[in-house]
């Protein structure tokens, strides 16, 4: 099913990578992530990129453009996250996984007041857990699944992304009509 903005335009979906695929002291990679970029892709109706957001490589700027106009931002948790405060009202604030820490993006993403989902956000028995699979010790923090890296099942992730469009979209048309509503005000 195709569904495109109230504009006309495609979804944009923005894909936070954590760091370089490999790199020893980057936590909570995802392992995955190709797997799930492919998973974006079949969508004919999205608009995907994926970024990393560090302060080397892109300007400050450049990475709050990216973020104000994005639709579906996905990522892991991590102070990357912090981002959902730039969203449009719109848009949808994905946090893959929250690393058992439940309230600390759900809350940031809520005080913005834009719509949160995570791994669980579709409740079934039957959901496949987001599989560590290599579980690092932090050299002051110990074994936690913060300083784990994380594989998805893209079946899953699928769901989740239809999920997303269709809270992407209602909002976008509640967006709307309070401003049509507002134009037969005055």
């Amino acid at each position: 099913m195709t569904s495109q903005s109230t504009d006309g335009r495609k979804l944009r979906v923005t894909f936070l990578q954590r760091g370089q695929p490999g790199s020893a002291v980057v936590y909570r990679q995802i392992k995955n992530k190709d797997a799930l970029v492919g998973v974006l892709q079949e969508f004919d109706d999205l608009d995907v990129q994926v970024v990393e957001y560090d302060w080397r490589k892109m300007p400050f700027e450049e990475q709050l453009n990216i973020t104000h106009n994005t639709d579906i931002f996905i990522g892991m948790h991590g102070a990357g996250l912090a981002h959902f405060l730039f969203l449009p009202e719109w848009a949808v604030a994905f946090e893959l996984w929250n690393c058992e820490d439940v309230h600390c993006y759900k809350d940031l993403a809520r005080l913005r007041g834009v719509q949160y989902l995570t791994w669980d956000s579709i409740k079934q028995p039957t959901i496949p857990p987001p599989q560590p699979s290599e579980q690092g010790i932090h050299p002051r923090y110990g074994s936690n699944p913060k300083f784990w890296n994380w594989s998805f099942d893209p079946d899953h992730f699928r769901s989740l992304i239809k999920l997303a469009k269709e809270q992407v979209l209602s909002a976008m048309l509640q967006e709307e009509a309070v401003k049509n509503q507002q134009k037969d005000e005055l």
